[in-house]
């Protein structure tokens, strides 16, 4: 039991240092912020950080076994879990750091590269049926 239970851990381990990796670039303060970055569409790296976090969500929960289905209430907790991550993310830029403010068009973005994810994994679901 415990063997499966750190297979399990295992298989999302790249989904929690991509958490951990975007949880700490998005909390630096403004001035640490690399300027490539700041130049870059915003609201496109939303979207595509929280796409790839979504995807990498998926990926651990199917154990990279693309012969596996993900039910539609796993589905669902991917999504709400990713979602309120880039919520958390957002009001921890509002109230804790400098020169950072959290913005709702960030949150519609994080959450709009999540569905995309989402959908996307039901469109390929259902083609493997």
């Amino acid at each position: 039991m415990a063997e499966t239970r750190n297979k399990k851990f295992l298989s999302y381990t790249p989904a929690l240092c991509w958490g951990f990796l975007i949880a700490y670039l998005t909390l630096l303060p403004k001035d640490q912020i690399p300027r490539e970055l700041v130049d870059l569409n915003d609201k496109l790296i939303h979207a595509g950080i929280f796409f790839f976090s979504a995807f990498l969500i998926i990926l651990g929960s199917l154990r990279y076994n693309f012969k596996n289905v993900l039910s539609i209430r796993r589905i669902g907790s991917i999504w709400l879990v990713t979602v309120l991550f880039g919520g958390l993310i957002e009001i921890l830029q509002h109230e804790l750091i400098r020169g950072r403010h959290g913005d709702w068009l960030d949150f519609i973005a994080n959450t709009v590269g999540v569905t995309i994810a989402v959908l996307l994994w039901f469109l390929i679901q259902s083609r493997k049926a």
